[in-house]
């Protein structure tokens, strides 16, 4: 078994455990949206995890898609991300990450800022009486569109 196989493999019994602890059926459907999701380089819309799971089950719906990526994100399984292009995208890294994107073409990266994580909101913000995370995006130029340019 190829290294991807054995992560896939492991990414999908994780997903399984995760459902049951959320009390959601891992059904065929909804673990082949989360395969979807896993696989996407680029933190994928729904339209792009639609695009790849109608490869393998010919007859999902757009609708059941768009109702199993709102459970997901109800169940606390995948985060939303906010895009420069105006797109709603998701990701399944839930740990405490940042995102770069590229302002051409449009691709994004986690990274992580330990530093950042630690410091406390500034004075301004202290009258909100929770704040449940912060997050960097960061925009500019990928390596590979600085190559080009």
């Amino acid at each position: 078994m190829t290294a991807d196989r054995v992560n896939t493999h492991s990414l999908i019994k994780g997903f399984v455990k995760l459902c049951r602890e959320k009390g959601l059926r891992a059904t065929h459907q909804r673990t082949e949206i989360f395969k979807a999701l896993s696989e996407h380089p680029n933190h994928p819309t729904t339209e792009e995890i639609f695009n790849r799971v109608r490869k393998h089950l010919k007859t999902i719906s757009l609708d059941t898609v768009y109702r199993t990526i709102a459970t997901f994100e109800e169940h606390g399984l995948i985060g939303r991300v906010y895009h420069v292009d105006n797109t709603t995208r998701f990701d399944i890294n839930l740990s405490n990450h940042h995102h770069l994107v590229c302002a051409r073409c449009h691709t994004i990266e986690d990274f992580y800022w330990p530093e950042f994580d630690r410091m406390k909101p500034p004075k301004s913000v202290t009258n909100w009486t929770r704040i449940d995370t912060k997050q960097v995006i960061i925009n500019g130029l990928c390596s590979s569109c600085k190559e080009i340019s």
